[in-house]
Order: structure tokens, then sequence, then C-alpha cells
């Protein structure tokens, strides 16, 4: 599978300073995926961040085909809200 990095996901991986080895682990290794109505799929990623503290990184994605395309990503602290 080919991994499309939209604009969108591109600026918030650079605000956010996510790098693109963690979105792909994310993609290879969930701990968890749920999908809506318009076709999309939310990954979530349970990982250890800097200091040691637990961290959850959401990746919205569409699959078409031989693509992923990655819509946007978002990292957050919150754990309990998301997970």
């Amino acid at each position: 599978m080919k991994y499309e990095f939209l604009p969108h996901a591109r600026k918030r991986m650079a605000e956010r300073t996510i790098s693109r080895k963690l979105v792909i682990d994310a993609l290879r290794f969930p701990t968890k995926i749920s999908s809506n109505r318009q076709g999309r799929q939310l990954i979530k990623k349970l990982y250890t961040g800097k200091r040691g503290v637990k961290r959850l990184l959401l990746v919205v994605i569409e699959v078409a085909s031989d693509v992923i395309r990655i819509i946007t990503v978002i990292d957050t602290s919150k754990v309990g809200k998301y997970l």
C-alpha cells in the first residue's frame, strides 16, 4: 500500500511536530480502529511520548484501491477521553 499525505495532514504534522514514521507506525500497528458513514477511518495509536508520558495519536484516513490517504493527524494527552 502507498501512503498519500494530504496538505492538511502535512500542515498539522508540522505544527504538532509529528513524524511521518510515527503516523505510518500507527497505521501498521493501531491500538483501535473505527469508521464513519463517509467511508473514513479513525486510527488510534497509544504510545509513550517524551518524558515517558502516555499519548494518543489520532489519524483520519480514506482507503482508495491501493492508496491510503491521510486526511489529518492529531496528537493528544487526553487518552481517556478518546480511547
